[in-house]
Parts: structure tokens; C-alpha cells; sequence
């Protein structure tokens, strides 16, 4: 399978008030605790709404006309970007995210991942009729998740109860994310363009590494062991160019 992101994601939908947020806090403290390093992102459709307090300074930097406002305390390091993020792509999300996370888990965004069979979905419910419903609207579906007993609910259904059986739903993810970085590793070379995955083959996979490698180790001051990450960004030529 081909991610198109060199990190294992996993995305939490599900209707109002059914348990998404706790199920994001239950797979954050599981997988910490086994050393994943995470990252959360999530989706928040109110419009104009903004992190930013009014009246604050880095409001008012905004206001000015800032594009990205960065705020630093002792305990936190903040970042606010002013962009339309109505079109933002997932790749784009998940690299905002940083290179020293293992694990990127969205609350939200059920539009973006909806079919996306490169995201495993947890799907938070209220209700047996919502577990219908949604094994029509998302997939693939890794599990149900809710406040349900489990023990009223089908097997076949694959639900796991948020009050009696999260360490299983921590397991069970836990080995789907090995699962996806071991096949993650098989990449030697991802192409993004403008946040979109380009699908490649192996060897042309091996060719824009090896290619890539020797230009960059050409350079004074850079000496590769050959196990780095490369990111290189590419922006188009300015008119007057």
C-alpha cells in the first residue's frame, strides 16, 4: 500500500459528542507510553475561528498583516499561520506535523479521509444505528469506539468500549501502526507536489535516491551516511525570473 507520507496516520471521525476527543486521549497516553512520539491534529469548522485571543500582541501582529505569527514561552513554542487551509491537502496537514513524529492521529476531517484507503479509520458512535450508518460513509473502518457496552453489541461489529476495553483499542492500534512502518520503510523515495502524492516504482524510486544523494553529498560542509532523510522543496520560478 502506498502512503504518500512517511508516517502512519490515523483518523478519529464521528458524529457530535461521541467520544472522539476521548479516544484521541486514550490512543495519545497509550502510545506514548510505549515510546511513540504523537501528534495530534484537529479539525475544527467553525468559521473565522482562530487559536489567537483578540487583543492579545500576536494578535495584533496578525491584524497587521503577519502571515505567520510565532509565540515562544519558556514551556511552549507556538506557531499560527494566516493561509486558506479550506483546500489543504492531507499531505500538507501531516507535514506541518514535523519530522520527529511517529504517529500523526486527526480528530475530525471526516470529508478529506472519508474513502481514503490510505487512513485507518476508528469511528466514534452513540448507537447501534450510527454504526450502520457509518460502515456506508467511511472506510476502511478499524474499529467502533463509544461508551456502549461492548457486551450489547454483535462481535461482528468490532466495537470497542471506551470505558471498559481501552487498553485493547491501544493495542489494536499500536499493531497497525507497526504494521504501516515496516511498509513504510519500503519507500527509499516519496514525491510530493504541492502535498499530493506521486505514485512510483521501485527502481525509479532508486534511481531519484541514489541521484539525489550524490548531488547532495557534492556539497561542501554535508557528509551522508546514507541513512538521512532528504527534503528538498522546490518553488516555481517568479514571472520576472
Amino acid at each position: 500500500m502506498s502512503y504518500g507520507i512517511d508516517k502512519p496516520v490515523i483518523a478519529v471521525v464521528g458524529s457530535r459528542d461521541s467520544g472522539k476527543t476521548l479516544a484521541v486521549e486514550v490512543l495519545v497516553q497509550g502510545l506514548s507510553r510505549v515510546g511513540y512520539g504523537v501528534a495530534t491534529v484537529k479539525h475544527i469548522p467553525k468559521a473565522n475561528f482562530t487559536i489567537d485571543r483578540e487583543g492579545t500582541d500576536t494578535w495584533r501582529h496578525a491584524r497587521a498583516g503577519a502571515k505567520v505569527v510565532v509565540s515562544v514561552s519558556p514551556d511552549e513554542l507556538a506557531t499560527i499561520k494566516h493561509v486558506d487551509a479550506r483546500d489543504h491537502s492531507l499531505g500538507g496537514i501531516i507535514m506541518e506535523c514535523g519530522e520527529d513524529i511517529d504517529v500523526v492521529i486527526l480528530e475530525g476531517f471526516k470529508k478529506l479521509v472519508k474513502k481514503d484507503p490510505r487512513i485507518m479509520k476508528i469511528v466514534a458512535v452513540k448507537n447501534v444505528e450510527e454504526i450502520h450508518e457509518t460502515s456506508k460513509e467511511f472506510s476502511p473502518i478499524l474499529a467502533y469506539v463509544g461508551s456502549i457496552s461492548a457486551e450489547e453489541l454483535p462481535k461482528s461489529f468490532n466495537y470497542i468500549s471506551l470505558v471498559e476495553e481501552r487498553e485493547r483499542l491501544v493495542n489494536l492500534v499500536y499493531e497497525r501502526m507497526e504494521a504501516i512502518r515496516k511498509e513504510l520503510k519500503l519507500h527509499v523515495a516519496t514525491i510530493l507536489v504541492d502535498g499530493k502524492y506521486v505514485p512510483c516504482k521501485r527502481f525509479i524510486q532508486e534511481f531519484i535516491r541514489k541521484t539525489v544523494l550524490a548531488m547532495v553529498s557534492s556539497l561542501r560542509g554535508v557528509y551522508l551516511r546514507g541513512d538521512e532523510k532528504v527534503h528538498i522543496t522546490i518553488r516555481s520560478k517568479r514571472p520576472s525570473e
